[in-house]
């Protein structure tokens, strides 16, 4: 490991996660060209402040786990040999009818279905009904024309890309997900999609920011805020790879290491993955890091602006979780943490960011 590195990685970490700090627990870990460069973890895996965090804690990091599915989508459809254009409607009867017709496997990839709407859901038992959740979303009609608009789909994700999948494939998500993903990355006992009752014990407690009470609307529904639906162990136990993925810093960066160095799919489909996908019509906001929700390649986020994008891409998840990669330096930059904070701009993540650059040459 790289030794100033570490010694100050450690040191941001003791400073934010101490008790005056504003981070409650945080594992960091930061990769170069598939070796470990800085590894850091410390504070409180739970509220009263009485379990340190471990480096195998996990914590939910709900849409960074966005980043493994998208991959695992990508993966798919190069095995397979298929088309972005083909339409999803070819082996999902559902999305045969009206403007769904037009939806492809490029719309949900680059967030362009007009799908992004989830039908209301009150109960944990709802939520977690896989084919029933699967048949309401499939049931919706766009927002608007297919390819015309973009709108994350943050929680509809999961269903309009998981079951696109499993029609093509005649398997499982879970089964996809572990034996496409996990495993050949080496990380199922890092990264879950469906956390088994019998690692309940390593999983930490997520507390609101004071902000977190500011900028969303307050709903207090099962899924607003997001953080409620995961305190569920149904929740938990299900595959939801929209926003339920539970995680540690290291599985992260394993998986990450494994995305550059080609493990599922050509350097060609990479590059494609990393080029800005949006409808030509449609202008790209004002730069800014809050914007980048909106800024897609195929189901990763470019996440920095001309003339890097591209280069950095990634996903960043609710409250703050973040994986990176840096194709330019093969830097993979994973934080977990379990204060959940709107900012986009978390001062222990710049501090980390600024480090990395002036250590390692990364965005």
């Amino acid at each position: 490991m790289n030794g100033i590195f570490q010694e100050r990685l450690e040191e941001i970490l003791r400073r934010h996660t101490a008790p005056d700090g504003d981070e409650l627990g945080v594992q960091c870990c930061v990769g170069q060209g598939g070796v470990l460069q800085a590894e850091a973890y410390g504070g409180s895996r739970n509220r009263e402040a009485t379990l340190p965090v471990e480096a195998e804690t996990l914590f939910p990091v709900f849409s960074t786990g966005k980043t493994l599915f998208s991959t695992l989508g990508l993966h798919m459809v190069e095995k397979l040999g298929l088309s972005l254009e083909m339409a999803v409607g070819e082996v999902w009867p559902a999305f045969r009818q009206g403007k769904k017709g037009k939806i492809t496997l490029r719309h949900l990839l680059t967030h362009t279905s007009g799908m992004h709407i989830m039908p209301p859901v009150s109960s944990p038992e709802e939520l977690t009904d896989w084919e029933a959740m699967g048949e309401r979303i499939a049931a919706r009609e766009p927002v608007w024309e297919p390819g015309t608009q973009t709108q994350y789909q943050a929680l509809s994700y999961a269903w309009l890309l998981g079951g696109t999948l499993e029609r093509l494939t005649h398997r499982s998500l879970p089964e996809l997900m572990r034996e496409e993903i996990l495993e050949p990355a080496g990380v199922e006992n890092d990264v879950f999609f469906g956390l088994p009752e019998s690692q309940e014990g390593r999983l930490g407690e997520v507390e609101p920011a004071p902000d977190l009470k500011t900028c969303l609307p307050q709903k207090q529904t099962f899924l607003d805020p997001l953080y409620h639906a995961m305190e569920e162990p149904s929740v938990r136990r299900a595959c939801l790879p929209s926003f339920n993925c539970l995680a540690n810093a290291r599985g992260l960066l394993a998986f990450g290491n494994a995305l550059l160095q080609g493990r599922f799919f050509s350097p060609e489909w990479l590059r494609q993955a990393t080029t800005l996908q949006r409808p030509p019509q449609e202008p790209i906001p004002s730069e800014n890091p809050d914007v980048y929700w909106s800024i897609f390649g195929l189901g990763y986020i470019l996440l920095a602006p001309p003339p890097w994008r591209g280069r950095l891409f990634g996903h960043h998840g609710f409250g703050g979780s973040e994986l990176s990669l840096d194709q330019q330096t093969g830097t993979v930059f994973a934080i977990v943490k379990n204060r959940l904070s709107c900012k986009v701009n978390q001062p222990m993540k710049m501090e980390i960011h600024r480090l990395a650059a002036e250590a390692l040459g990364s965005l």
